[in-house]
């Protein structure tokens, strides 16, 4: 590597150096100083007048005097702001106007005003600066514009906000009986005209413009924020359900599955507020909707499912063959649906979409054996025989004909086992036109109604009460009518009306009791079949008390013939059953009766 020896370079001794220093701050202290004080001198001159090679929006406007510069913008301006154009653009759409249409003139008190103060404020430094910035030709005054006809400049703002201006639509969940409404909240928008006049009154040239719309947001009371989350639930909820049990399917609609939606409407969180757009307008109150499954409905729809779907399990039960013997006819195996299980499941898939547009949940069950088997059944078939029949008759008619034996057929061949319990309503099934029942008369509130569905089935809880009754059974539940009627054994009757008012009794033997039934155009009749009881019935004779008479302005019953009447009474009857000297059941029913009667006599022509 080759040393190169480099000449050293003179210096001055440090005391030689500092007084070239300071000649050198002093020469450029005094030059400044004496800049600075030309500068003020110089201003001094152009108190009145604007600062040389100054500019207004680019004309020159220099060493002018007010009315210099007035008369000089004048003549510039005369013709370029009233013919230049202001262009609005949104999207596609534009909307221009030219300078003198939009009511706006150049402000030029305010241009004579800025140019004869510019560069004549500040620190000496900061008017130097100016100075030398005009003297360049790079000092420009920019122009301003003013409203001159504040009229004119709205009426063309409003013809723009006619194309710009859209109310909020606001977000709604309704349910209806028809299902669940729902609308979707759209913002609206607005134009910012307070903004807009800002803006075209902010003109930096005399030449054509084109601005940005200023364009404020206008948020709904419940806009996406508070609509969205409800709305996805109800759209889920709300899809075709079909839930399934082997071959059998129970089908919901939108508008069932809408009854099963709590749907609340509250106050905003504050969490809703984010993603508001700046400047956007809001309401003062806004508002939110959540949504949910009604778990309480939840569990009535699904018990209602269930009982469509469920097929209960058939007791083994007989039928009386030719000469009077029984035959075997085998109980059947049932399914139940498993209703918690069901329910869990109906909780959790509602709420989740279902993008095919329907779904189906197959129902948990369980296997339901009969109480009543076919091998119980074989066990007792030999030992079966008659204990107990009762029969009772109605005048003719064909509509309580139609009730009577139609009811009566529910309890044909019916097998009540060991320990079961009956009920009338429950064994009955639904009362209605469908199953063959007709309107016909009952007693409502003491009184005939001639227009009750099923009137009549009084007439087949009384003959059964009567042949469960002979036969020493328990008897859980009995009432009286409303009023006597003779055609039934005093205090012996047996009322049934729904709801409320049922025939209840329970097979308290070992042994199955088997129900038959039979009638003709006016009777019915009941006969139970088991094995030999030992059972003695006893039945005490009715005690009849507090006999009224019908008052002459009590109103007609519509049943009864002018001039029939029925005494109302109060009847206490007893019943006494025993087995091997010892008493099974003391019972004791009391029947009231109200007087009824078809009005006065009529008299005779």
């Amino acid at each position: 590597m080759a040393i190169v020896a480099r000449p050293k370079q003179p210096t001055l001794p440090v005391r030689q150096a500092l007084p070239a220093v300071s000649a050198l701050l002093l020469r450029v202290t005094v030059a400044l100083a004496l800049a600075i004080a030309a500068t003020l001198a110089i201003g001094a001159a152009y108190g009145a007048r604007t600062l040389p090679g100054l500019t207004v929006a680019g004309m020159p406007i220099g060493s002018l005097d007010a009315a210099g510069v007035r008369t000089r913008l004048a003549a510039e301006m005369a013709g370029p702001w009233a013919a230049s154009v202001v262009t609005l653009r949104d999207g596609d759409r534009t909307w221009s106007a030219s300078g003198s249409d939009l009511g706006i003139a150049p402000d030029v008190d305010a241009a004579v005003d800025a140019a004869l103060r510019f560069g004549k404020s500040g620190s000496p430094i900061d008017q130097a600066q100016a100075w030398a910035a005009a003297l360049r030709g790079r000092a420009d005054v920019p122009l301003a514009m003013r409203v001159a006809d504040q009229q004119r400049l709205d009426r063309w703002l409003e013809s723009v906000a006619s194309g710009i201006d859209r109310a909020a639509v606001e977000g709604e969940i309704r349910l209806t009986a028809g299902g669940a409404s729902l609308r979707t909240p759209v913002p609206g928008r607005q134009l910012d005209r307070q903004a807009m006049v800002r803006a075209i009154v902010a003109a930096h040239s005399l030449g054509d413009r084109q601005l940005e719309l200023a364009i404020r947001s206008l948020l709904p009371s419940v806009d996406a924020s508070g609509f969205d989350e409800a709305a996805a639930i109800v759209r889920a909820i709300t899809t075709p359900l079909e839930i399934t049990v082997g071959d059998r399917a129970v089908r919901e609609d939108p508008a069932g599955l809408t009854t099963l939606i709590r749907l609340e409407r509250t106050a905003a969180r504050p969490g809703d507020s984010t993603g508001i757009p700046p400047g956007a307008l809001a309401p003062a109150s806004r508002f939110r909707y959540d949504a949910s499954l009604d778990e309480a409905r939840v569990g009535v729809w699904i018990a209602a499912v269930a009982a469509a779907l469920d097929r209960p399990a058939k007791n083994a039960t007989y039928v009386v063959a030719a000469g009077g013997t029984l035959t075997v006819v085998p109980g059947q195996d049932g399914t139940k649906v498993d209703q918690e299980a069901l329910a869990r499941a109906v909780l959790a898939e509602l709420v989740r979409p279902a993008p095919g547009g329907a779904r189906a949940i197959a129902a948990p069950v369980a296997t339901e054996t009969p109480v009543f088997t076919t091998a119980d059944a074989m066990r007792y078939v030999g030992a079966m025989v008659p204990i107990s029949q009762f029969t009772t008759y109605y005048p003719p008619s064909a509509t309580r004909f139609a009730n009577i034996s139609t009811g009566a057929n529910q309890f044909d061949n019916l097998v009540i086992a060991p320990g079961e319990s009956f009920s009338f309503w429950d064994r009955l099934g639904p009362v209605t036109v469908e199953r063959g029942y007709k309107y016909a008369g009952a007693i409502i509130n003491n009184r005939s109604d001639e227009h009750v569905i099923g009137g009549g089935l009084c007439q087949v809880s009384t003959t059964l009460f009567n042949a469960v009754a002979r036969a020493g059974y328990q008897v859980d539940e009995r009432h009286s009518h409303g009023y006597y009627i003779d055609r039934y054994p005093i205090g012996l009757d047996a009322a049934v009306f729904e709801p409320g008012v049922d025939f209840r009794w329970t097979n308290d033997t070992p042994y199955p009791v088997l129900i038959t039934s039979s009638g003709g155009d006016t009777s019915v009749g009941f006969q139970l079949w088991s094995l030999p009881t030992g059972r003695a019935v006893t039945f005490g004779g009715a005690r009849v008390s507090n006999l009224v008479g019908v008052k002459p302005d009590q109103p007609a019953d519509p049943a009864f013939a002018p001039g029939y009447a029925v005494d109302g009474r109060d009847v206490v009857t007893t019943r006494t059953v025993t087995a091997d000297g010892q008493i099974l059941h003391a019972d004791v029913w009391a029947s009231h009766y109200v007087p009824v009667w078809g009005g006065p006599a009529s008299k005779a022509p």
